[in-house]
């Protein structure tokens, strides 16, 4: 199952890496502190690298604890192994709650609108079940912390499955699509035995930059305005297990405090060097569009204040959330900061 995500860089993850690991060898440390979905993180961790991945949202956290400490498969005690808690997944009832009410196509959202198409009746008040049993099972101690992450990041990519969306949460279509009739569905994880010693951690980069001692930092920052708070609220609100406010006609929870910097173009720039400003580390790569908020000369002057700069640039399509995109192919750079 793919992920439906702004700037999810696993097309370019193999070119990535390749140009990492002619930089510094494997075995050496790297943290991916914006890692989204974590497919770099992964991929820096089948290298042979020992990975701290992070983000300043939940649900990139869920995904990247699954994705790179889950080695193995849990023993899910309170089910008999893995294998028995996905059929517990698929086991559970209905319950027709905060998402059948705020987010199904027969909802009644508080604030009076009309339902909001993002999933079907029958999907929304499946996840409600399934939510509210996977909060009760963590509270009661019967899961551990990864086990609880594993069954969330189950949901949360089973729900982006059958979402009523053109690509990110920031609305959803007017008529249910095909996929969003389908029944939500749990496939089996696949558990990936790399060498490396990873953590994981939760926060901003503002926070975390001068609390990392690795070899080596890869930066993903968002390159355009749209927030990803904002754009997947619906992700967010399963992986911090609550129930906001819906607000608006998108139903969108608070997400202005976890707003970042990089998605302006009047404080992009600051965002760049206040990030460098704390790495502490001798090598920093960074992605980064050719159509970002912040323009190539801008960026490359930026980056020259810390050191020596190296570009790398891979032709790659174009993420598409709609069909108002008139062209496919655009450059991702990555650029290799050599520190002072």
């Amino acid at each position: 199952m793919s992920f439906r995500y702004l700037g999810n860089k696993t097309k370019l993850s193999e070119w990535i890496v390749g140009e990492i690991s002619r930089v510094i060898p494997a075995g050496s440390s790297i943290a991916d502190p914006m890692c989204g979905t974590a497919s770099v993180s992964l991929a820096l961790a089948q290298a042979g690298y020992s990975v701290t991945a992070a983000d300043a949202l939940a649900f990139p956290v869920i995904h990247a604890r699954s994705r790179l400490l889950a080695k193995q498969a849990p023993a899910f005690k309170a089910f008999g192994g893995h294998n028995k808690a996905l059929d517990w997944l698929r086991s559970i009832p209905s319950i027709e709650g905060y998402f059948f009410r705020e987010f199904g196509d027969a909802g009644s959202p508080a604030n009076g609108r009309q339902p909001r198409l993002y999933f079907s009746a029958s999907n929304a008040a499946r996840i409600d079940g399934i939510r509210i049993s996977i909060r009760d099972l963590a509270r009661s101690g019967t899961i551990n912390k990864l086990e609880h992450s594993l069954l969330l990041h189950s949901l949360i990519r089973a729900t982006n499955k059958v979402a009523n969306i053109s690509g990110t949460f920031g609305y959803f279509l007017k008529e249910l699509s095909k996929n969003a009739q389908n029944p939500i569905t749990f496939e089996s994880f696949q558990f990936e035995q790399t060498p490396g010693s990873h953590s994981v951690l939760e926060g901003p980069i503002e926070k975390l930059a001068s609390t990392l001692c690795v070899d080596a930092v890869y930066l993903d920052p968002p390159y355009t305005k749209r927030q990803y708070a904002g754009n997947y609220h619906i992700l967010e609100t399963l992986a911090q297990e609550d129930e906001p406010i819906a607000v608006g006609d998108g139903g969108l929870r608070p997400w202005k405090e976890q707003a970042s910097d990089f998605c302006y173009r009047r404080s992009a720039g600051n965002a760049f060097r206040n990030a460098l400003k704390q790495l502490d580390v001798p090598h920093i790569f960074i992605s980064y569009s050719q159509d970002g908020q912040v323009h190539e000369d801008e960026l490359l002057a930026i980056l020259n204040d810390f050191g020596k700069v190296t570009l790398h640039e891979q032709s790659y399509k174009r993420y598409r959330s709609n069909n108002k995109v008139k062209d496919d192919i655009l450059l991702e750079r990555l650029y290799h900061i050599e520190k002072k």
